[in-house]
Order: structure tokens, then sequence, then C-alpha cells
């Protein structure tokens, strides 16, 4: 019975996803020699820059090729369940943290307990290992850690006269984040907003992605609220309780009441001064150096997250597994080790700006005690770090969080919304409580 659910819940997940996914995947390779040589495959979007995975190979002195296959992002993993339903899927995938349950629970993920030395797991931080194991197994490898911060245009703050906290302990209320957004918002002489005083999510309110509910659900987090139960097996109480949905609605008002968030999406806003707050990670500063050095070259400050009746800052990030249906898992575990490991991801991080999820790598660079970036983060993570909830039905329960919250603030009922969106998790909790029968999953 549970392994035919298993069938039907991928079966499900394919055709639900056929639409608009027909589009064909790039492809980059690794430089290889003229002679043909075993390749390892692995399925990517363009977000994840690819130069720094063929980097960390070449530095791994590796004798076969790599292969990366591109996808939008917004269709990534839509292609995932498409090639792994086909049986053509590509030797190694990437996925996001909280998704790793609800792929490990069908059978379609290769265990790594017996490819990685202990020794080696035990370098990986305390977050980063806890977010790669479910039902007592490890399914991916880290490529670093992740948490978020408010970034600030320096002159919009300076011309409002804003002083930024720097410190943990200093770090704003939710008042105070309001008080300061308010100010930093301005109109024109016809009242049109020419400036945004914050964008409090990753993405614009049109976008409908994981980045979202990782910065979205802070809000409940903050306001004393949670996603779901402690044993993971309802949100009623939780989702619904009353100090999330006071923090869906303090969060919708920041649209459609107090005007300060942008409901559209302002391309390259924050850099070009027209929001003057962002909630996002430190990959900003990979994309800053890369893109607009102007800025990057002291146009931003940080500070902490802030805190209502609790603090808290999120955590996990992307990952590389083995498909179960690889033909190449010995040599597709070289690929994740030379990615993963001590010197590919210095070449990652370095590359992108992420933190490491790495013990040695954190240590050996003064940059993540001294940068204040990185240090607030690394402050973060001891202090008030949050992951997102782990259990297979992570992809439906973040779906609904997006909803609820994207609704909200486009001025729907937030009680209605949160209603909707609790009865969505449950159901999709029910699902796949039918799988989690014995202690393997099985």
């Amino acid at each position: 019975m549970v392994r035919t659910l298993k069938t039907i819940l991928l079966l499900t997940l394919v055709i639900s996803l056929l639409t608009g996914c027909s589009a064909d995947i790039g492809q980059t390779s690794a430089k290889s020699a003229k002679k043909p040589r075993e390749t390892v495959t692995m399925l990517s979007f363009p977000d994840q820059s690819k130069e720094y995975f063929e980097a960390a190979v070449a530095n791994a002195n590796i004798d076969f090729d790599l292969k990366i296959y591109e996808v939008p992002q917004n269709q990534y993993e839509d292609k995932v369940h498409m090639m792994l339903m086909a049986q053509e899927s590509t030797d190694l995938i990437l996925m996001d943290a909280p998704n790793i349950a609800s792929y490990a629970v069908l059978e379609v993920l290769e265990p790594l307990e017996k490819y990685w030395d202990k020794n080696d797991f035990d370098d990986l931080i305390d977050t980063a290992k806890a977010s790669v194991i479910w039902n007592g197994h490890i399914w991916a490898a880290p490529l670093n850690e992740s948490s978020c911060l408010i970034f600030y245009n320096k002159r919009l703050f300076e011309e409002a006269g804003i002083i930024a906290p720097e410190k943990l302990e200093d770090a704003w209320d939710m008042e105070q984040l309001l008080d300061a957004a308010k100010k930093l918002t301005k109109r024109d002489k016809e009242g049109n907003i020419v400036q945004y005083g914050i964008q409090p999510s990753m993405f614009a309110i049109n976008n409908k992605n994981e980045g979202m509910a990782y910065t979205q659900m802070l809000f409940v987090w903050w306001f004393g609220g949670d996603i779901l139960s402690p044993d993971r097996k309802t949100a009623t109480g939780y989702f619904d309780s009353p100090q999330s949905i006071d923090a869906i609605r303090y969060y919708g008002e920041l649209y459609y009441k107090h005007n300060v968030a942008p409901d559209f999406e302002i391309v390259n806003g924050f850099e070009n001064g027209k929001i003057a707050m962002w909630i996002n990670g430190p990959w900003l500063l990979g994309i800053w150096k890369n893109n607009f050095p102007e800025f990057y070259n002291g146009g931003w400050g940080a500070m902490p997250l802030p805190g209502g009746s609790a603090s808290a800052s999120p955590t996990g990030s992307w990952n590389i597994a083995i498909t179960s249906q690889s033909k190449n898992k010995d040599k597709a575990w070289q690929i994740v080790s030379a990615i993963t490991g001590k010197e590919g991801m210095k070449i990652w991080c370095e590359g992108t700006g992420n933190i490491p999820a790495r013990k040695s790598v954190l240590s050996q660079d003064k940059k993540y005690e001294i940068h204040p970036v990185y240090r607030l983060i690394s402050e973060q993570l001891k202090s008030n770090s949050r992951s997102r909830p782990v259990t297979p039905a992570y992809p439906e329960i973040s779906e609904a969080i997006v909803d609820c919250f994207n609704s909200v603030a486009h001025g729907e009922d937030v009680e209605a919304a949160v209603k909707l969106a609790t009865q969505k998790i449950n159901d999709a909790l029910a699902v796949f409580g039918e799988i989690r029968l014995g202690p393997d999953g099985e």
C-alpha cells in the first residue's frame, strides 16, 4: 500500500507539472580531452553559477567529465520530477534543504553514508548536517549554509538620518522596522511613490518560489507563531494561531496599508536607490561584486534581522544529491566530494559570496569573523537560527505559505487566507503521514 502511494504521489506531481515544462534544457560541460571520456551529468539552473562548479571539479583533477544541464529556476523542480518519472534522470540533482525529505520518501535518492567519511561529514556545521539527514540517512551534501540580514542603502539611510544597528543585541523590533520603512518611503509632487522603504521578502510578491517562503515565514516566527506542531502532524493551532495571523497581517499591511513595500518587481531597485531595505542573503555580495562594482564598494550596509516577541533567522540552502537511477554512483560521489569538500567549498563560497557550511573553511578565512555580513550571520546561526519544517509534505507547505502571504499582501482577508492555507497544509500532511508508517518510512 505504501509503495503504491509513493508511485501515485510521484505520478501526481509529474502530471500536475507537465504544463509549461517543455522548454529545452541547455547544457554546458567542463573541458575534456578530444578522446571521449566517461561523463557524469548534473541538472542545475543558471542562478547556481556553473563556472564555480567547474572550477571545483577542475581543481580536483578528476579523470572524467562533468556535464551540466540547465533549465530556468522556475522550471527546475518540474524538470527534476519529469526526468525521475521517465527514468531519464541525471546522475546528480540540486535540491533545497527542506525538499530533501519529499524526494527521499519516494526512493529516488541514493543514501550517502556509505560514501562519506564520518570525520569529513562531521566537518559540517550542525545546522548543515541536520538539514541533509532524514529518517536516519544522509541524502545530500550542502553547497553552503545560508541566512538572511536586512541590507540597506547607505545613501538613503544617511539622507533620512537613520542609524542602523550593528550588533545582534541591538536589532530593531517590528515597530522600529515599520517606522524606518515609513521614513524611507518617498513620493513625488503628484503623490507617486518614487522610493520604497523595504522589500520584506527575497522577491516581489508576483513571484512564487521557495525564496519567498524562506523569508516570509520569518514573520511568523518573529511574532511568536509557528508553521507546524512539534510532531509535524498539523498546522492547526500553529499557522492559524493569533500570533501567526498577526504576523501575516503585519506583512500584508506593509504593502496595502502603509505602502512602504512595492507590490510589483523593480528590477535592480535596491542597487539603484528605489528600495531602501531588503531582507535577503549574503549571495547578494557575489552579485554586486560582479555586476554592480561601484555599489559593492561602499553603497550598502547590513544589520541583523528584527525581532518581535521572538527572534529568528533562517537556515538551510541548496545541496547536491545522487539519484538512485544513476549508473555512475561512485563517480557521481567524486563530483559531489570535489564540489562540496573543503577545497571545493572554498572555491564555491569565494565565488558566490555564500557562507561556508564547513567548520574548517570558516576557521581558515578570517573574513568570516570580521566581515560585517558574515559576522552577523555567524552570530544569528549560533543564537536564533530556525529550520524550515522537515517533512515530505514540505513542497505543498511552502506553496500554501507563499500563496497565503502574497494574497494578503494584495489585500485579501487575512483570516480567510490563513484558514485556506492551514487546510492545504493539513491535507498535505495527511497524505504523507500515511507513508511514514514505519521506522524506516516503509
